[in-house]
């Protein structure tokens, strides 16, 4: 009877180095987001975050280059985020479960105020003034972008299926996304005293858009 050897784990010192680091990076974009949502744009200093997790200034320098480029990392991982609840809703583990036509659109604008909401320190800096002078690199913007493209390809489906009049699926995401963030920033920035009230503006901003887009383009508007 033979005896089957069992080979000793490995230990990968690269893939441990880069564990650590997204650990840090991670504990660190936390940590900033934990103090610009409790004391302001004043508290977010590469010493006052460096001190949140017990690090060095050093080491945040070696990861993001200064506070400039913290910044742009937090705008960054907050569109990541917000894109992986978006595909979540898209995976492929229960297909006959997953809304679709309109009903998929307005879960995906559920999907936004619900993150919104639980991640406002994020969704200002995303969306938002939260940074004094933060203004994102023009290819950071268009990696942002198209963590909104899961929303342009479901208004595109909806087109297909003659659930909406054929237009274009961009400028009708794009018109979606601008009634949500105003609807998101009126409710962030404390203009609602009752979150009933905000939930009620935020769901009829939705859907005076998607009745808009059902009737189609207004003939005025098209007018030369």
């Amino acid at each position: 009877m033979s005896v089957k050897k069992i080979k000793p784990k490995v230990v990968d010192f690269r893939q441990g180095q880069e564990e650590l680091r997204q650990t840090l990076r991670h504990g660190m974009l936390d940590a900033a987001i934990q103090l610009l949502t409790a004391e302001g744009p004043s508290a977010l200093t590469v010493r006052r975050v460096a001190d949140a997790v017990n690090c060095s200034t050093t080491l945040l320098y070696s990861l993001f280059g200064g506070k400039d480029g913290l910044a742009n990392e937090l705008y960054l991982e907050g569109f990541a985020r917000l894109k992986t609840e978006f595909m979540a809703l898209h995976a492929p583990e229960q297909p006959t479960d997953r809304p679709r036509g309109l009903a998929r659109i307005l879960s995906h604008a559920q999907i936004y105020h619900d993150y919104a909401k639980r991640n406002p320190g994020y969704y200002m800096v995303m969306f938002g003034d939260a940074i004094a002078g933060f203004v994102p690199p023009i290819e950071s913007r268009k990696q942002a972008w198209a963590s909104l493209a899961v929303l342009i390809e479901t208004f595109d489906e909806c087109m297909q299926d003659k659930v909406l009049p054929p237009s274009d699926p961009t400028a009708a995401a794009r018109l979606l996304w601008a009634a949500m963030h105003g609807a998101i920033s009126l409710e962030l920035k404390g203009y609602y005293l009752k979150t009933e009230r905000a939930d009620e503006l935020f769901n009829a901003a939705v859907r005076a858009v998607l009745r808009a887009l059902q009737v189609g383009p207004d003939p005025l508007l098209l007018e030369k």
